[in-house]
């Protein structure tokens, strides 16, 4: 079977469809990218991968100790096909995935309660050109293996009695804050274009219906 090309896809989508691609393209990042540790209810995966794909960040770093990944589809509304998620591995020790994720350059910055010495309130924080950020369950928050890597300690300020924000909630708190102040400071990084190629194509597969079929009928094609 012959390699399919973007070329050979684009007809076969409408105008606004490869705009709109185009568009969302354009203002993608995998400099500032999440990372969720043993989050176990699907439908809060789901609402993060729903506020990923809005704020325009294409990577998000999964580690679960036990329980399998899964998604409310109801929720999520299919933003699980335009992002990028990477689910570590159960054989790699977590210390070792949080280490080769700093060697692409990355500050691991993790979440914690407000309370929490030496935590930096996100009002205060100075944006990093490479970053992934941590975020913990609501019971227990990030584990010692990510804190003891982390770069730095962020945390939202509350003024309630109780210290937490739902998981989704406090993704979307942040992470808005975060890529708000990265644009307006120009140290947000965009795909490169290569990576912009390489998205679009998946994307244009994904965008059709019945594509498994569509691809195999490309390949067979003179």
């Amino acid at each position: 079977m012959k390699k399919i090309s973007i070329k050979q896809l684009a007809p076969l989508l409408t105008s606004n469809r490869k705009k709109r691609i185009d568009k969302v393209l354009s203002n993608r990042t995998k400099g500032i990218c999440v990372l969720l540790e043993n989050i176990y209810q699907g439908h809060n995966i789901s609402a993060v991968l729903r506020t990923c794909d809005n704020l325009g960040i294409q990577n998000i770093y999964i580690i679960q100790d036990s329980n399998e990944v899964t998604l409310s589809k109801g929720i999520s509304l299919g933003s699980e096909k335009w992002v990028t998620m990477e689910i570590k591995r159960k054989n790699i020790p977590k210390k070792d995935y949080i280490k080769s994720l700093k060697k692409l350059g990355f500050k691991i910055i993790s979440t914690v309660p407000p309370s929490k010495n030496k935590s930096i309130s996100l009002e205060k924080f100075k944006i990093e050109k490479k970053m992934i950020i941590a975020f913990g369950n609501e019971e227990k928050g990030l584990s010692r293996e990510i804190l003891e890597e982390s770069d730095s300690l962020l945390s939202i300020s509350m003024d309630g009695f109780n210290e937490s924000y739902n998981i989704s909630v406090s993704c979307a708190i942040v992470m808005n804050q975060l890529i708000s102040e990265a644009k307006r400071n120009k140290k947000l990084t965009y795909l490169s274009n290569s990576e912009k190629t390489k998205l679009k194509f998946d994307w244009y597969v994904k965008s059709l219906k019945n594509s498994s079929k569509v691809i195999k009928n490309l390949g067979k094609s003179k």
